[in-house]
Parts: C-alpha cells; sequence; structure tokens
C-alpha cells in the first residue's frame, strides 16, 4: 500500500498541476496573513481568516483538483490494466489516491500554521502555541474534507470527461465556500449542508482570544456536535462507499 502511494505522489511530482496547486496552497494563505499583519489585525482575526480560506477554500480545492488529476492521469496514460495484470487489488489503488491527496492537505496545513505563526510574531511579538495552531488547522480541514467527499463521486462518475469533472468540482467547491463565508447573510442557518455542519462545530475551537462580543457568533452559528459529527461521517462513508462502488466497476468494464 506504501508503495502504491508513493507511485501516486512521484506522478504529481511531475505534473504542471500539482505545482500550479502548491502556488495556490501557499499564496493564499501568505497574502491573508500580510493583509492582517499590513492592518494590525488581532492575532484572532488572523487564525479566522486562515481558517476560512485555508481550511474551507484552499483545502478542499487543493484535495478535489489533485484527486481528479490522479484519475485523469490514470486515464491518459492507460496504466490501470497494468497495475490490475501484477494483482494489485483495485480498492488498494483507489485508497491510495485518496491517501496520496491528503497527504498533501496534511503538508498545507502545516504551511498555514507556519504562516500563522510568523504572524503571531509580528502581530504580538510572541511564538503561538504552534500545537495548538496546528490542531486547529488539521482539524477544520479534516472536517472540511468530509463536507466535501461528495465530489470523489463527481470525479468517479465523469471519468473520461474530465473538463465538465473539473467545472463541476469547482463549482461545487465555490458555491460550498461562499455559503460558508456568507452564512448568516445568505440566511443558512437552517440549511444542513455538512460544509456549513463542518464550519459550525468547529467554530468554537478556532477561537483564540475569547471577548464578549463573540459570544454572540457562538450562539448564532450553534450546531449540535453529535448531530454534525454524525452529519460529516455519514457524508464521507455514504460517498467513499458509492466512489468506491463505481471504481471498481468501471475498472472491470477497462
Amino acid at each position: 500500500m506504501l508503495n502504491i502511494c508513493r507511485n501516486e505522489l512521484k506522478k504529481l511530482k511531475r505534473q504542471k498541476t500539482a505545482r500550479v496547486l502548491w502556488a495556490v496552497g501557499i499564496l493564499i494563505p501568505a497574502f491573508g496573513t500580510l493583509l492582517c499583519i499590513k492592518n494590525h489585525y488581532p492575532f484572532r482575526n488572523l487564525v479566522g481568516a486562515n481558517v476560512l480560506f485555508g481550511s474551507f477554500l484552499v483545502i478542499p480545492f487543493v484535495f478535489s483538483v489533485l484527486l481528479l488529476n490522479l484519475f485523469e492521469l490514470e486515464q491518459r496514460n492507460h496504466t490501470l490494466k497494468n497495475v490490475l495484470v501484477i494483482g494489485v487489488p483495485k480498492w488498494k489503488i483507489f485508497l491510495s489516491k485518496l491517501a496520496s491527496a491528503l497527504v498533501f492537505v496534511v503538508v498545507l496545513t502545516g504551511i498555514i500554521t507556519a504562516y500563522t505563526v510568523a504572524g503571531g510574531i509580528f502581530l504580538r511579538n510572541y511564538i503561538p502555541d504552534i500545537v495548538r495552531i496546528f490542531g486547529i488547522y488539521l482539524g477544520t480541514s479534516l472536517c472540511s474534507v468530509c463536507a466535501t467527499m461528495p465530489v470523489v463521486t463527481f470525479i468517479i462518475l465523469l471519468q473520461k470527461r474530465n473538463l465538465i469533472a473539473m467545472i463541476a468540482v469547482n463549482c461545487l467547491i465555490l458555491v460550498d465556500f461562499l455559503l460558508t463565508w456568507q452564512l448568516t447573510m445568505f440566511n443558512c442557518l437552517e440549511m444542513h449542508l455538512p460544509i456549513l455542519a463542518a464550519y459550525r462545530i468547529t467554530y468554537p475551537f478556532t477561537i483564540i482570544e475569547y471577548t464578549d462580543n463573540l459570544q454572540l457568533g457562538l450562539d448564532t452559528l450553534y450546531y449540535p456536535m453529535d448531530k454534525g459529527i454524525l452529519l460529516l461521517g455519514a457524508t464521507a462513508a455514504v460517498s467513499f462507499g458509492i466512489s468506491l462502488w463505481l471504481y471498481k466497476r468501471q475498472e472491470t468494464d477497462v
């Protein structure tokens, strides 16, 4: 399994798309950090901005496009037949692609953490709790990934229609982000979408410094933790199961 994951990561290393995604993952958090430093925003604002734009925009985008690229490479290079001939189980191929995308998620989480720590040094002249900051970003990112797992099903369904798949995936990520960003403005508090639940259940853990005016936000965005985790877990599990079933069926037809 590890060897298969290494091979998938090596494929990405040679792709221009992966390099572009690295640039996106590095530049957007850098821009947010520099903006907060320039305007002397409180440190909690920097963390909140990197959670919103990092965990709920950059991470789902990179995760989805990387997966799309991996499946596209498989189709373009006709490598699937060769892998199946040597007896690699189909589920391992599928899992290796997911694992490779998750590796990028963890690495980008570390990069966002580094930017935040640097921002903390400039804004408050102290080194923030690195473990806590990394935990905030990793937790929110994983919840965001679980909420966006349906894109995997879109990718599998639209194999050999890469342009349509790219448009569909990007539209879904963009709509999810807009609903999260403008959650109250769009009156989305009554909607039980996975991405909104992911944002609302993780919001209390992203607060670095508690102030009285934050209580209104906590009360407004409140979402039952157990219900949110159940919704995210069900979304990820159902999407994974359907995607794997479709993938195995398509492979049989190759």
